[in-house]
């Protein structure tokens, strides 16, 4: 039993005991310094170049440039006239079929028709590589024989709205010469007169210009041309224009009639008792007894 005790006191001694410090780490060991080897290079300089184009290789090449720009301008205008060329051989045989149809006789369509046929295949054939100056003058060709064909459809077209230009100008002049407006009042008759015999000739032209255009078959040149109705109806406006617009004259104005000079008032009758302010007060008589220069 007494043991016991003893145990236990040295366990509590263990337990107040300090613990062992742990021990301090060893110092890092010195890195050894590394030597650097340098190895020299002899450089040997020479003389320095200028770096680009002498003056002389420079105008060279600006004149290869100028030479490559005119090739291909020469290049693209060929092309772009053969390309007219061929375009106006597909368009032409077209039209020759439809819009130009009612405009050519057989006589004219048939060698038209023929001639574009030899020109396209003369096209793919020997025409691919040629001068600009050959297409030019393949297109000329086709347009010199078909030019009438198309003048007369396009007069055709043109045609109606000239006539119906001309027609309106004649209504409205027609119009003023028998109008009693008071806007027309001023217009004396002899200038109404010259409107009036302005569109009797302008009337008379027309009607003789559709007799002949009724006549003439629509495969045929136009007797009367649209810029020649056209012309007809800006001489008509030229004339009647400036008479029919022709300003009202300013109304006159009267001078207004001088007034009366004003009457010089008479001076009014003064009374009696004025007459006698008036008049000049009699000189008192000298005294009695003065003394009177006698000669």
């Amino acid at each position: 039993l007494a043991s016991a005790p003893a145990e236990g006191a040295e366990a509590a001694d263990a337990e107040a005991a300090p613990e062992p410090e742990p021990a301090p780490a060893p110092a890092p060991a010195e890195e050894k310094k590394r030597s650097k080897k340098v190895k020299r290079i002899p450089v040997t300089v020479s003389e320095a170049k200028s770096v680009g184009m002498s003056a002389q290789e420079l105008m060279e090449a600006q004149e290869e440039e100028g030479k490559m720009a005119i090739e291909d301008k020469r290049i693209k205008e060929k092309a772009d006239a053969m390309n007219q060329l061929e375009e106006t051989i597909y368009s032409m045989r077209d039209k020759l079929s439809t819009s130009l149809s009612a405009f050519s006789t057989e006589d004219e369509k048939s060698p038209l028709m023929a001639l574009l046929t030899s020109l396209e295949d003369w096209l793919y054939e020997d025409g691919m590589d040629v001068e600009k100056s050959v297409y030019d003058a393949k297109y000329a060709e086709i347009m010199d024989k078909c030019g009438p064909i198309e003048a007369r459809a396009r007069e055709a077209d043109l045609r109606p709205d000239a006539i119906g230009e001309l027609r309106k100008a004649l209504a409205r002049f027609s119009e003023f010469v028998g109008s009693s407006d008071e806007a027309y009042a001023h217009i004396e008759a002899d200038d109404k007169a010259k409107v009036a015999a302005e569109v009797e000739a302008a009337t008379a032209w027309l009607s003789e210009a559709e007799a002949k255009l009724a006549a003439s078959p629509a495969t045929a040149d136009a007797p009367i041309k649209s810029a020649e109705i056209t012309a007809k109806a800006s001489a008509l406006e030229g004339v009647c224009n400036p008479i029919m617009r022709k300003p009202k004259p300013a109304p006159k104005v009267e001078a207004a009639p001088p007034s009366p000079a004003p009457a010089e008032a008479e001076p009014a009758p003064a009374a009696e008792g004025d007459d006698a302010a008036a008049e000049p007060a009699a000189a008192p008589p000298p005294p009695a007894g003065a003394d009177m220069d006698v000669d």
